[in-house]
């Protein structure tokens, strides 16, 4: 294959992957941004007002799971959220370190630090 030809298929491609993204919307970026969890209890249309009821373990409980994936540092705050349809706690940490537990079964979702410079440091 020829370096033109080669630069021209180049072209097309770059041309179909523009155009394929276009098609998909704007909604697509925010999904492929937005971290997807395994989760054990899926928050219901429309949201209730206290998603306490839907939980099966406590904020100390959800504590305690960070803290053992993260031993000796300290926690700066816990709060239940609703996150893409997925109930976690999200536990902070004085260091920067966030951790997601699964607010059915206790389980560590997802951990990670910011930063100032860095963003996200996934672990």
């Amino acid at each position: 294959m020829s370096k033109t030809t080669s630069n021209v298929g180049y072209g097309i491609l770059g041309l179909a992957l523009v155009l394929a993204l276009s098609l998909a919307g704007p909604g697509w970026a925010a999904m492929a941004a937005t971290p997807q969890y395994p989760c054990s209890i899926k928050v219901p249309e429309p949201e209730p007002a206290n998603l306490a009821t839907l939980a099966k373990i406590t904020p100390d409980q959800a504590k305690a799971a960070a803290q053992a994936a993260r031993p000796g540092s300290q926690v700066k705050q816990v709060e239940l959220e609703n996150e893409n349809g997925c109930l976690v706690y999200d536990v902070e940490f004085v260091d920067g370190w966030e951790i997601k537990i699964d607010a059915g079964n206790g389980k560590v979702l997802d951990q990670h630090q910011e930063g100032p410079e860095e963003g996200k440091k996934e672990r």
